[in-house]
This record gives structure tokens, C-alpha cells and sequence, in this order.
């Protein structure tokens, strides 16, 4: 109950109001309760984005970064989220696995996820202009979509694989020398 009172000195008269404020109560209690439920959830999933060993990029569909994680930001070798850009061609140029063959902006995952599709592991070089470093990775792009189908932000994931590219490209060179030593040719017939 909510008491309020006031003294009429000249009449003599205390006035009370009282209201039941039992619902009020009850729904402060339940926002309370809907509040720290969505704290946990927004930890959890901080929690788990930082633990990944991808780099994830959230940006709204004005192209703004949401929220990005520690993956992403050492793979732009950017500490702040703002500075890193939702569009990869303002940090690198892109090519094809060939290295030579710009990739076309308009396939990247961003765009495309902007548009409502979804793509998964698109292979491109990235090259630093700065340094001169190429990357080769596997980016993978989301849309999010409202309950009227409309796009309002996008999920990018980016896995660095050019450790396993060199690695790659190792095991054939060492497979091409062992085969010649014990006598395969180039074609797989044997030498006598």
C-alpha cells in the first residue's frame, strides 16, 4: 500500500490516500528480473564471441560496427571497434586465391548480406597496402532480418587460413621430391 497524508491545521482534518500498488510493484520486480536475464545473456554471449577463433563483425545496415570481437580486431590490427571499418576495402585490397585477380566488392559477404543472401566461406587474398602482408581467408556473411523480412544488420566471420595455405602448399612440394626419389614420374607411371 501507498500512504499519503496531509494535516489541515485549520479544520483539524488529517487527509489519507491510499492506493494498492501491489501490481506496480510486481511488474518492477518482473522488469528487474527480465533486465538481469538480458545482462546474463548479453555476458554469455560476450563471453563466447571473445572465446572463438574466428574474428566476428557486427555491423547495423547503415554499415555501422555493432560490436566486433578480439579475433576481429587482431586481424585489422585495430584495438578500437569504431576504427574498424564494416567494409574490408577500406583496410585491404582483395584479390582471388590467384593473387592477381582483383575480387569484385560487390561479392563480398557484406554487400551481399545486405541485400538478404547468405554466403559461406568465400576464399579471397587480402593484402595489406601498408605492409605489403597478404592473408588468405575464408569470410562468411549473415544478414538478420526483422519480422518484416527487412535486413538491419549483418554477421561477418572471418577465419584466417594461410597458415594452412603455406602448410598446403609444403606437403606438395615435399610429396613432389619423395615421389621422384622413389621413381614416380609426373604422370604416376613408375620408373624401371
Amino acid at each position: 500500500m501507498d500512504w499519503h497524508s496531509n494535516f489541515d491545521l485549520q479544520q483539524g482534518v488529517l487527509y489519507s490516500v491510499t492506493r494498492d500498488i501491489s501490481e506496480q510493484i510486481k511488474l518492477e520486480e518482473e522488469q528487474q528480473a527480465v533486465t538481469n536475464e538480458l545482462y546474463e545473456n548479453e555476458e554469455k554471449l560476450r563471453l563466447i564471441l571473445e572465446n572463438l577463433s574466428e574474428g566476428v563483425i557486427v555491423a547495423n545496415s547503415d554499415q555501422k560496427i555493432v560490436l566486433v570481437n578480439n579475433m576481429a580486431n587482431e586481424f585489422f590490427g585495430i584495438e578500437q571497434d569504431d576504427e574498424i571499418s564494416a567494409n574490408i576495402i577500406n583496410h585491404f585490397e582483395i584479390y582471388y586465391p590467384d593473387e592477381k585477380t582483383i575480387f569484385p566488392s560487390q561479392n563480398l559477404p557484406m554487400e551481399r548480406a545486405l541485400k538478404g543472401e547468405s554466403t559461406d566461406d568465400i576464399d579471397i587474398v587480402l593484402l595489406d597496402p601498408a605492409t605489403k602482408e597478404k592473408k588468405r581467408i575464408l569470410i562468411s556473411g549473415r544478414p538478420l532480418v526483422d519480422q518484416n523480412e527487412k535486413v538491419v544488420a549483418v554477421v561477418l566471420t572471418i577465419k584466417d587460413i594461410s597458415k594452412y595455405k603455406q602448410l598446403e602448399e609444403e606437403l606438395k612440394e615435399t610429396e613432389s621430391k619423395y615421389r621422384q626419389l622413389i621413381g614416380f614420374k609426373k604422370g604416376g607411371d613408375t620408373v624401371i
